[in-house]
């Protein structure tokens, strides 16, 4: 009998942390950053976040997909918000994943959620009328930039606005008024393509 019961113990002691895993909250993917904190902080908590959600993929069909597509025109790509990852999604979020030195492969996990939290906070740190104000700065206040406001990742991770520049006195004479394609950078580089 005893040996019989030491067994069941020892299955108990096995079975309480698992027990107790599943009695504790699952992350909803709710988690914000509401304060300022230190950036390392600030990526230990959008890691966090993404590895909450689940991975997505062409035929999901979810909230969690709503919430891709809202995310994905949040920062300024043109996608439906339906719920269901279909072709156009999965194009968009391998836009999304060239544009961000990532795996272009179309599927949403951990990596690509990380990216879109961080390009949201990154926005709302640097946002393009900062960057046209910086391109001003550099090339002077005659200059008109157009763009579509998505905030790009260079091969070395630093984030950057794409604009097309060109000059109002030429664009008032009839010209196109191009001057070229810079990228601008938040640390002020302005840098031609």
């Amino acid at each position: 009998m005893n040996g019989g019961n030491r067994t069941v113990k020892k299955k108990l002691l096995v079975m309480i942390p698992a027990v107790a895993l599943m009695a504790a909250p699952l992350g909803t993917g709710a988690a914000s950053i509401t304060h300022a904190a230190s950036k390392d902080s600030q990526v230990q908590k959008i890691e966090t976040k993404a590895e909450t959600r689940p991975t997505l993929r062409k035929g999901s069909r979810s909230s969690y997909v709503t919430d891709l597509q809202q995310s994905l025109k949040d920062v300024k790509y043109t996608v439906g918000v339906d719920g269901i990852f279909g072709t156009q999604t999965q194009n968009v979020v391998r836009e999304f994943q060239v544009e961000h030195d990532l795996s272009s492969d179309g599927i949403v996990g951990p990596k690509t959620w990380a990216a879109l939290d961080e390009n949201k906070v990154e926005r709302k740190q640097f946002t393009d009328k900062d960057a046209i104000a910086l391109g001003k700065k550099k090339l002077g206040s005659k200059i008109v930039f157009s763009g579509d406001g998505r905030l790009l990742k260079d091969g070395k991770g630093k984030a950057y606005y794409l604009f097309k520049a060109a000059n109002q006195d030429w664009i008032d004479q009839g010209g196109t008024g191009t001057i070229g394609w810079f990228n601008i950078y938040k640390d002020g580089r302005v840098v031609e393509q």
